[in-house]
């Protein structure tokens, strides 16, 4: 798995700057047709991730999507369910860090994405303008996908989730959407070493909208957390 992971990662970086070059024209095109060459990029992984590194992948739950826009709240646990979410999901965003639009190639195509951007050295005045632009977004169709922990977790560390998604959730009443999922246990955290298996995203159903904010922290931990840990035994 060693020569696998390597040979993932070398990939990867040819794909991705072959692909950012390739693509170069629809950095002057409407943002709308950004998601297109997005999916190609990320069908590339998918390939490399099956072929090369023996990881495959499959996502349950779809009936439980609601037609409407929604807070995804996701067990974080590697860089493939970013791809995935994005991939399979239509019209989401995310929120990232204002310093992803300096890597290079990369930078320049999430920035046509229009994504939400925070730079979190900016105080309240930028807590205030994400709230803001997350509201806009879901107001006109789009769902958001939050990883309440807020990084990337290995399989079996001690849950901590945090409050902010019950900030969105208060100020937009929007359903909540959990999911679980086990692609830690072969594309590891602080280690590039793959491991062969079978990677399981688990969309759970809706949760209320009508609870209090101690009761949506719960509610979502004890449904994410339960089923995450079925998935990783």
């Amino acid at each position: 798995m060693i020569i696998r992971s390597v040979t993932f990662y070398i990939l990867l970086s040819i794909w991705t700057f072959l692909l950012g070059l390739i693509f170069l024209p629809f950095l002057i095109l409407p943002s709308k047709y950004i998601r297109i060459p997005a999916l190609i990029w990320i069908k590339g992984i998918f390939i490399f991730l099956k072929y090369i590194c023996r990881i495959t992948h499959e996502i349950r739950g779809i009936k439980n999507i609601p037609d409407e826009p929604t807070i995804i709240v996701s067990k974080h646990q590697s860089a493939f369910e970013t791809f995935a979410f994005y991939y399979y999901f239509k019209n989401i965003f995310f929120v990232h860090k204002h310093q992803l639009y300096f890597i290079p190639i990369f930078g320049q195509y999430l920035m046509k994405s229009k994504m939400v951007s925070i730079n979190r050295l900016g105080g309240a005045k930028t807590m205030r303008k994400m709230l803001k632009d997350i509201k806009i977004r879901l107001d006109t169709g789009s769902s958001i996908i939050i990883f309440p922990e807020g990084t990337r977790k290995k399989p079996g560390d001690i849950p901590d989730y945090k409050t902010g998604f019950v900030g969105i959730y208060k100020e937009n009443r929007r359903k909540l959407l959990p999911i679980a999922l086990n692609s830690g246990l072969f594309w590891p955290k602080n280690n590039f070493i793959m491991q062969k298996g079978h990677i399981v995203i688990e969309i759970q159903k809706c949760i209320d909208i009508d609870l209090s904010r101690e009761d949506v922290l719960k509610k979502v931990q004890q449904s994410i957390e339960e089923a995450t840990n079925k998935l990783s035994i």
